[in-house]
This record gives C-alpha cells, sequence and structure tokens, in this order.
C-alpha cells in the first residue's frame, strides 16, 4: 500500500513501536504518546532475527494478535516511522479491535515486506528493548 490518506489514523504496533519510549523517540514526540490495548485478526507475528514480523495467517488459522495503538495526528510523525521501519515493512490498513470491542476500527500497521524463508517461529521479548 502506498501511503494512507493525511489527517488523523490509528496505528497498530505488534513490535517495538508498541514501547512508549521508542515510540516516543522515532516519531520525536515531545510527550510520552498514550496507547490502548487492541488486537487485529487474520495476522501472526513470525520472528525476522530479534524484530517481529507481521504476516497474514492462513485461512485455517484463526489468530488474534494482541498490540498497543496510538492515533497519529501529524504526517511528519508517520513518516518518520515509515523510515524507522525500512522497506521491510509496508504499511497495510487493517481493523482494529480497541480494548476489547467486538466491532473493529479502521487502523494501519506494518507488515513484514522481505521472504517468509526469512521468519521463524518465536516470541518478541520487549525486555531486549528496554520494555
Amino acid at each position: 500500500m502506498s501511503n494512507p490518506p493525511p489527517g488523523p489514523k490509528l496505528m497498530f504496533f505488534y513490535g517495538t513501536l508498541k514501547l512508549p519510549h521508542i515510540l516516543k523517540d522515532v516519531a520525536r514526540l515531545d510527550a510520552t504518546p498514550t496507547l490502548r490495548d487492541g488486537t487485529i485478526r487474520g495476522y501472526k507475528v513470525k520472528m525476522w532475527g530479534p524484530y517481529p514480523a507481521l504476516v497474514k495467517a492462513t485461512d485455517e488459522e484463526e489468530v488474534v494478535t494482541p498490540g498497543r495503538a496510538w492515533m497519529l495526528h501529524e504526517d511528519r510523525h508517520l513518516q518518520r516511522l515509515i523510515f524507522y521501519e525500512t522497506k521491510n515493512y509496508r504499511l497495510e490498513e487493517v481493523g482494529v479491535y480497541l480494548d476489547d470491542a467486538s466491532t473493529p476500527v479502521s487502523g494501519y500497521t506494518f507488515v513484514f515486506n522481505g521472504h517468509d524463508r526469512d521468519l521463524v517461529d518465536g516470541v518478541f521479548d520487549p525486555a531486549g528493548f528496554g520494555g
């Protein structure tokens, strides 16, 4: 997907960016961001070295991925996030279930844009990033 339209957008994070101190540094925010608990469905997390990589789940997999959501208000912050994620991740529109809601809201997340052969099963450990 190319960049979403300008204006506020809900961002869903499942890896390093769900850590408020990392998000604050990467987006160059003045204050620590307020994040909400959320989930997305139909995607699973694999590992690309020490980094989590979100990929689409197969049709037979019923997968719920937990994470944190943040309302992004300025496009310059999105550009900083895209730069941080590199070409190895692409922005994708997803339905985000906030705080255990039964209905999703439209949001965006970063999906792995590399080769599946580079991924392994595993669990992201935020402790390695100060989380």
